[in-house]
C-alpha cells in the first residue's frame, strides 16, 4: 500500500498510528464496552424469563394438582350422593313390599272371615229353607192323603147312581187339579231352596 506520501509500506504504520487505544473516561479510567453491558443486560433478562418460566410451571403444577384433588372430592361426594338415593329407593322398596305383605294378610283374613261368614248364611238359609219346605209340605202332603180317601171312598161307592157317577168325576177333576197345584208349588220351593244353597 502506498501512503499519502506515496512511499511504499508506509500507509500501514500510518494506520496504527491513527488508532486511539483503548478509551478512557474523564477520570482516565478505561470505559466499559457497551457490548458487555448489553450481555449482562440480556443475560439478566434470560435469567429472569427462566425464573418466571419455572415459577409458570410450578404454579400450573399446583393448579393441576389441586384441580385433581377437586376432581377426587368430587367423585367421592358423588358416590356418596348415589349410594344415599340407593339407600331410599332401597328401603321404599322394603317398606312398600312390607305394606303390601300387610295387606295381603289383611286381605286374606277378610276373605277367610266373609267366606266363614258366607258358609254359615247359606247353612243357616238352608235350615230355614228345609224347615219352610217341610212346614209348606206338610199339609201338601196331608190333603194328598185326604184325596187318596176320598178316591179310595168314591171307589167303593160306585154302585151309586149316575148322578153320583158324574159327581164323582168333578170331584176326580178337582183332585187332580189341587195335586197338580200342589206339585208346581212344591217344584218351585226346592228349586228355590237349591238355587240358595248353590251359591
Amino acid at each position: 500500500m502506498r501512503s499519502a506520501t506515496g512511499v511504499p509500506g508506509t500507509a500501514r504504520r500510518d494506520d496504527r498510528m491513527n488508532t486511539p487505544g483503548p478509551g478512557v473516561d474523564a477520570q482516565g479510567f478505561p470505559v466499559v464496552d457497551p457490548t458487555a453491558n448489553v450481555l449482562a443486560l440480556v443475560d439478566a433478562a434470560v435469567h429472569r424469563q427462566d425464573d418466571l418460566r419455572d415459577a409458570e410451571s410450578r404454579h400450573v403444577r399446583e393448579l393441576m394438582a389441586r384441580d385433581a384433588a377437586h376432581a377426587v372430592e368430587l367423585r367421592v361426594a358423588e358416590a356418596a350422593r348415589l349410594d344415599a338415593i340407593r339407600v331410599v329407593d332401597v328401603n321404599a322398596v322394603q317398606r312398600a313390599a312390607e305394606v303390601m305383605q300387610t295387606q295381603a294378610m289383611a286381605l286374606a283374613a277378610q276373605v277367610a272371615a266373609a267366606a266363614e261368614t258366607m258358609r254359615t248364611q247359606v247353612a243357616t238359609t238352608a235350615s230355614a229353607q228345609a224347615t219352610a219346605l217341610a212346614a209348606a209340605l206338610d199339609p201338601i202332603q196331608k190333603d194328598i192323603a185326604d184325596l187318596r180317601r176320598v178316591q179310595y171312598e168314591a171307589a167303593g161307592g160306585r154302585a151309586s147312581t149316575r148322578e153320583d157317577a158324574g159327581d164323582r168325576r168333578a170331584s176326580t177333576g178337582t183332585i187332580v187339579a189341587i195335586v197338580g197345584v200342589a206339585l208346581t208349588f212344591l217344584f218351585a220351593v226346592v228349586g228355590v231352596g237349591l238355587a240358595l244353597l248353590g251359591k
